[in-house]
């Protein structure tokens, strides 16, 4: 009776085995294998996951009444010696939990209808440098020193503080009456009045400034 029992379970298991393809075997270890090492990964994610603070970070223009974007349009209507020195203040203000970099760059300048567009400018605009264009610093330059009136630019400080601290940006006009070079104080003196004859609603000198702020390293 035992040794018929046995006879019986033999048959049967040879019946499974059988039925069962090696295939279907191998797919059920791989399933296994792949379940094992997604288990693996979400808990080596979970292990590693830490808290992140994400620092405020709030930058705000004003030309010391309105507020401005960092493209600030700086507009003289019209320029002559001995003009009063002309001002535009622009204040950065950093709300932020972390310090900032301040940098600016001159995109455009139009001088008495010539107008001049940096690389900066270019790029800022999506287009090709072309040739000819001068770069920020080299129109500066130009701007300072090439007119009996001066262009120039100051920026109080390249890092503001974090938490309420400031930096202003100021571009300044100025044309003393007696500038040191009498040619040039009549040849400009006599295209400004010529081109606000022929352009009455234009004005003199335009300029396009951006500003850059970035975080500073910590």
């Amino acid at each position: 009776m035992i040794e018929e029992t046995k006879k019986k379970k033999k048959s049967l298991c040879l019946l499974i085995l059988k039925k069962i393809k090696i295939s279907h075997i191998l797919i059920l270890i791989i399933l296994l294998a792949g379940n094992s090492y997604a288990w693996f990964i979400y808990i080596n994610n979970v292990s590693n996951s830490v808290d992140v603070h994400v620092r405020a970070w709030k930058i705000d223009f004003d030309d010391g009444t309105t507020p401005v974007t960092e493209v600030v349009d700086v507009v003289a209507d019209n320029v002559y010696p001995g003009m009063v020195t002309f001002e535009k203040p622009i204040n950065a203000h950093n709300y932020s939990e972390v310090s900032a970099n301040v940098s600016f760059s001159i995109l455009e300048a139009t001088i008495m209808g010539t107008t001049y567009v940096t690389q900066e400018g270019r790029t800022d605009a999506g287009q090709a440098v072309q040739s000819g264009d001068l770069t920020s610093a080299a129109l500066q330059q130009q701007l300072e020193n090439d007119y009996p009136f001066t262009i120039s630019f100051d920026l109080s400080s390249s890092t503001i503080q974090a938490e309420n601290g400031v930096a202003t940006y100021t571009v300044s006009i100025s044309w003393p009456y007696e500038s040191g070079d009498d040619d040039a104080d009549t040849l400009w003196g006599t295209r400004a009045y010529e081109f606000k004859q022929a352009h009455p609603t234009e004005s003199c000198i335009s300029l396009k400034v951006k500003i850059y702020i970035t975080q500073a390293s910590s």
